[in-house]
């Protein structure tokens, strides 16, 4: 087929007449149009049969043509969304590392200025805190990150403003029946836990019978208001890359928390004065949060409303995801091991290294990717804007790719040297805990490696949230079976392969089901070209055995150089990474040209 010119449509006269009324103005939408086209390089597809001469024109084609601006608004704010994901994600990366040393700070001057059994209360009514907030919080905060960046694009702010101020008054109906619940309905909540029949409900129920517990239980009331609204403004915040706000606002409470308590128990007013601390500042956080965007939120003349009922969908989906991931996989493991110990020391001893295993793989695992915690969800949200498959799935190989740079190398690195980060953070009573931290690191790199995080949030925008549940539930179902297959013989470490092997269950069939719905795949050569230079950089390790904190720091900053230097060899990159960073941030991309193969390069 030869190749056909497009050419400007013009004016021409039909016997019908049916066109006489658009006279004034055909010719010159025709063109702004073909004009507008030419501007955001709209790709036209060639192989289209164009015929030549007097194009004719029905009054609903040009209709539709002439709506195509507003495609192209759409377009312009998804792109301006991303060029805003590497600052966003950055500052969210800071505000997280701070929050966690806020916590330590805090727990420091708790465990001087109060006796044991006071840290003990605080300790109960925190654990109160995270799990009623996890339980009413319905997935919200990921529905919020999957559809206002979509919404905020293609229809603009107040209809985004809209969306928001439905999601602030569902979570607040919720939390008036929560706060309700906890200030007067404790006995008979605790009452119906302890009647099902499931193991560990009776210590539940205990728990929330407790007496300190009940005794603070309205300072823990008022701080559950506060977050929860907070974490709701908190998610709008990542949705529209505005992590600067959560910086500002989050950041100057965890301050104010720090400089109260101290001060308060300075006074020796206790540890209920640190609780209504914690409280009193959550709702002024949750107040500064609608007062810094009340322009946003209060925004008015919606041009599009969103109907809930997929939000609602979606937030349940997630919350059952967030459920298995964030509480039942590891609970799981801690009631198998209790089951199959040979005595209750044993058990608390399996408990005590798989848990502290655990945690220490995790929190090398997610020391450099937190910041993408929501970030990452609405970049996919807004790469898909216009149902956008080819952005959306670049996007989707580039958080493959930045995920795997930033978390792989301290993986590696804490795999090599597993033994000698246990010993030198915690002595040798706990020299064992050293081979079952490598265990789960070596899972962990295979999950980071696979994209797991990356593919659920990219199901969520694709409306396959149902696939990611499906897929938790496997790798569930898979702990149980493992577990039941390996504790009996291998105790901790049996726990910690069948929780590995389950995470890569359950992403291997994440990135299944997104297959065949992305134009374009996963990116393995990268992954085996990075691999490669990070084992080969940490072999050096096998040599040298650092026992101290200083020598430990000096190992790892030699990793680091050895891996610069086997990159800039071995190119992971390829050269459409270096223009899509380069769309996001030049500057980055000149930096990382230098790891990136050239066309020719297989």
């Amino acid at each position: 087929m030869h190749k056909i010119t497009l050419r400007p449509l013009r004016l021409v006269h039909t016997q019908s007449g049916q066109l006489s009324h658009y006279t004034p103005q055909l010719e010159s939408d025709s063109e702004n149009l073909i004009r507008d086209w030419r501007e955001m390089n709209i790709n036209i597809d060639r192989t289209q049969h164009i015929p030549e001469g007097p194009v004719p024109i029905s009054p609903g084609a040009l209709e539709e043509n002439i709506m195509q601006p507003e495609v192209h608004q759409g377009e312009a704010e998804a792109q301006h969304l991303l060029k805003r994901t590497p600052g966003s994600y950055l500052i969210n990366q800071a505000y997280g590392l701070w929050f966690l040393i806020s916590l330590f700070l805090l727990t420091i001057i708790l465990t001087r200025k109060v006796p044991t059994d006071q840290y003990g209360v605080y300790a109960i009514t925190q654990t109160a805190y995270n799990t009623i907030l996890y339980i009413v919080a319905f997935g919200m905060e990921d529905a919020t990150t999957t559809y206002v960046p979509r919404i905020f694009a293609e229809y603009g702010q107040a209809s985004a403003a809209s969306l928001i101020r439905r999601l602030l008054l569902w979570r607040i109906i919720t939390l008036a029946a929560v706060v309700g619940i906890l200030l007067f309905g404790m006995p008979v909540v605790a009452s119906l836990i302890a009647a099902i029949p499931i193991h560990g409900s009776a210590d539940v129920a205990a728990g929330l019978r407790d007496r300190e517990l009940l005794s603070h239980i309205t300072p823990v009331a008022i701080y559950v208001l506060g977050s929860s609204i907070g974490s709701l403004l908190t998610a709008v915040c990542a949705a529209l890359m505005r992590m600067r706000i959560v910086f500002a606002i989050s950041g100057l409470t965890q301050v104010a928390v720090l400089g109260i308590s101290f001060v308060v128990l300075q006074l020796g007013w206790g540890i209920n004065s640190v609780l209504w601390t914690l409280a009193l500042c959550s709702i002024l956080n949750a107040v500064a949060f609608v007062i810094w965007q009340a322009r946003l939120i209060f925004t008015r003349g919606a041009t599009y409303k969103q109907p809930l009922l997929p939000l609602i969908r979606l937030g349940l989906s997630a919350w059952q995801t967030n459920l298995i991931q964030g509480a039942l996989l590891k609970q799981v493991s801690v009631i198998l091991l209790g089951i199959f110990a040979v005595s209750t020391i044993q058990s608390h001893i399996n408990t005590g290294y798989f848990n502290l295993s655990f945690q220490l793989a995790d929190g090398a695992n997610l020391l450099l990717v937190a910041g993408f915690g929501g970030v990452g969800g609405a970049a996919l949200a807004a790469a898909f804007v216009g149902h956008n498959n080819e952005r959306l799935s670049r996007s989707w190989q580039a958080l493959i790719k930045i995920e795997t740079l930033l978390a792989a190398p301290g993986l590696v690195f804490c795999l090599f040297n597993s033994s000698n980060i246990v010993h030198t953070l915690y002595g040798s009573k706990y020299d064992t805990v050293g081979p079952l931290f490598a265990i789960f690191l070596l899972f962990n790199i295979f999950v980071r490696v696979l994209g797991t995080t990356v593919h659920q949030y990219a199901l969520y925008v694709t409306g396959k949230a149902r696939l990611v549940v499906l897929s938790q539930w496997v790798g569930l179902i898979g702990v149980v079976g493992i577990g039941v297959l390996l504790i009996p013989g291998y105790g901790a470490a049996g726990a910690l392969i069948a929780d590995g092997i389950s995470r890569i269950l359950s992403g291997g069939l994440m990135l299944a089901f997104l297959w065949n719905a992305l134009p374009h795949k996963y990116p393995l050569g990268f992954s085996l070209r990075f691999l490669l230079a990070l084992i080969i950089a940490v072999l050096p390790g096998l040599l040298w055995h650092p026992t101290s904190r200083i020598l430990l720091v000096v190992s790892g900053v030699l990793f680091l150089v050895l891996c610069a230097a086997l990159l800039l060899v071995i190119k992971p990159l390829t050269n459409e990474d270096i223009v899509m960073i380069g769309g996001l941030n030049p500057r980055l991309a000149r930096y990382l040209k230098w790891f990136a193969r050239s066309a020719g390069t297989t």
